[in-house]
């Protein structure tokens, strides 16, 4: 009896036993796999979630003859054209007397100290003579003379300016050369009334003013014409 007695003891107990770790199994198990979601639907641009409108692209303004307007945000366009300055023109000043003069350079040969003159019978009042320059006879006027002003004073800052009017060289006696005076073509403006009436004022082609001087602009052909 004591035999069959622990027996079954030992069997409830095992039973037990088996009851528990059972209930221990089950809590353990893994987890059953989760079920696969459907694919997720593609998500708006951010814009579009927000409710935002994406801003439409800037017009191009033009002008009213169609081209382009260059954007002022750093695009630089093709520069515009400048007006390119007047060429300045070049004119050799001169003293007789009190005043001073100026003749075109570009018809100016030369400068040179006063030379040998040869008087010429029966030639005109303000005709000096003649000069010999490298082979040729060169006449010289003096040039106070033919502006109906006082003798040009021979010294030796006295001299003779070569200068060209068509295909022929004269020499023009001055008091003294100052140098070359470059000024704008708007420079040169008409002789007053009250010059024009007075003697030479007929050479005069206009008067310039430069560095706070005033001088007076002589044509030469109308100087040297007959």
């Amino acid at each position: 009896m004591d035999i069959l007695s622990a027996r079954k003891k030992a069997a409830e107990r095992a039973k037990k036993k088996k009851k528990a770790g059972s209930g221990a199994g089950e809590n353990n198990a893994p987890a059953p796999a989760e079920a696969a979601l459907p694919p997720a639907e593609e998500a708006p641009p951010a814009a579009e979630a927000r409710g935002a409108i994406a801003p439409p692209e800037a017009p191009v303004v033009e002008k009213p003859d169609g081209e382009p307007v260059p954007s002022s945000g750093g695009e630089t366009g093709e520069p515009e054209a400048r007006e390119a300055p007047a060429k300045e023109i070049e004119l050799l000043a001169f003293r007789l007397g009190s005043e001073d003069y100026v003749v075109m350079v570009e018809q100016v040969r030369e400068v040179l100290k006063l030379w040998y003159i040869t008087a010429v019978p029966n030639a005109s009042a303000y005709v000096v003579g003649v000069t010999a320059l490298r082979g040729k006879v060169l006449p010289v006027v003096d040039l106070g003379r033919r502006l109906g002003l006082a003798p040009s004073v021979q010294d030796e800052r006295c001299r003779i300016i070569v200068v060209a009017v068509g295909d022929e060289e004269t020499g023009l006696l001055v008091d003294r050369v100052m140098g070359v005076r470059r000024v704008p073509p708007d420079a040169v403006r008409p002789a007053p009334e009250t010059i024009e009436q007075g003697a030479g004022a007929e050479f005069l082609q206009g008067i310039i003013r430069s560095e706070e001087k005033l001088y007076i602009l002589l044509d030469l052909e109308k100087v040297l014409g007959s």
